[in-house]
């Protein structure tokens, strides 16, 4: 029942909350106005009276007078809720021990497809930063590099909530991304937030300096201490390059083609390590492309 603004579509419920999380003390009109700019699922006037109907009865809502506000019992209820799951998820180590790795451990999970690795992966990161607003280290941002920054085309909405909940404890994140693609170097303008800096590097030059060839199906990001290495089924990821050949303009892009092949079957894989030396490595690897041309 709580809004998310990673889904295409939420609840009518959820959004009812949302909008009088922020404008209590609305009358029942007012709140079926806002409901109709927010809610992408059509509703009759007669149905959104018989939802408010429920949710009074359910105890959430209360009126006063004819102003709508939710009731505080209920309020303090979701509090209470929400520092449980808190506690036993954000803040365990039982829960964040496949996260939370050791010194020198790794793990690595297979997925059946790209979205459901995905959702792990910011699952994975978001624990990790959990961690570091509670301890320290040299430098608690995050450092990636990869080719496509497919993510952020895809699924833009769940990347700026990644990166605004980073921005919540100061942390920045640096980006190398290797293709000069029209997507590709769309992204900066999709994700305005003072605290993400995705640049082009040269992956050609970067090949040439490392001498080895440099495999563009690989994500990696560093947070810290710790690693998180992706790489896409291999048929998918030719799939997804050749969209990233093709299209030359934003009239000529459909995000629905790309979230469609995530959600293709195909072993996709995360690895997750806790190695401060490869860690830094990484990291200054990621600062000297920045210095070199992000800035």
């Amino acid at each position: 029942m709580i809004f998310d603004s990673r889904l295409d579509s939420n609840t009518p419920e959820s959004v009812i909350l949302s909008i009088l999380a922020t404008k209590p003390r609305i009358s029942t009109k007012e709140l079926f106005d806002f409901f109709r700019e927010k809610q992408k699922k059509k509703m009759t006037i007669q149905g959104f009276y018989k939802l408010i109907r429920q949710m009074l009865k359910n105890r959430i809502l209360l009126k006063e007078g004819g102003l709508l506000l939710l009731d505080s019992f209920w309020v303090n209820k979701v509090v209470e809720f929400a520092n449980t799951l808190q506690e036993n998820y954000l803040q365990s180590k039982i829960n964040s021990a496949s996260i939370l790795l050791e010194e020198g451990e790794s793990k690595k999970y297979e997925f059946n497809n790209i979205s459901d690795m995905d959702n792990f992966w910011g699952h994975g990161m978001n624990i990790v930063k959990n961690f570091y607003a509670k301890n320290d280290h040299s430098d608690i941002n995050a450092y990636s590099r990869h080719y496509f920054s497919v993510f952020h085309i895809a699924r833009t909405q769940s990347e700026k909530d990644a990166i605004q909940t980073f921005g919540s404890v100061n942390m920045q994140w640096f980006m190398a991304s290797g293709s000069n693609t029209f997507l590709n170097k769309l992204v900066p303008k999709l994700i305005e937030k003072e605290n993400y800096h995705q640049f082009i590097y040269d992956f050609e030059n970067y090949q040439k300096e490392k001498s080895e060839e440099i495999e563009k199906n690989y994500w990696v990001t560093v947070i810290g201490d710790f690693i998180f290495e992706a790489r896409f089924p291999k048929y998918i990821f030719e799939l997804i390059e050749k969209i990233y050949e093709e299209v030359q303009s934003l009239s000529e892009f459909d995000a629905s083609r790309l979230n469609y092949l995530f959600q293709e079957p195909g072993n996709a894989t995360l690895t997750i390590s806790h190695n401060k030396k490869r860690a830094t490595d990484i990291r200054e690897e990621v600062k000297i492309l920045y210095e070199r041309y992000g800035q």
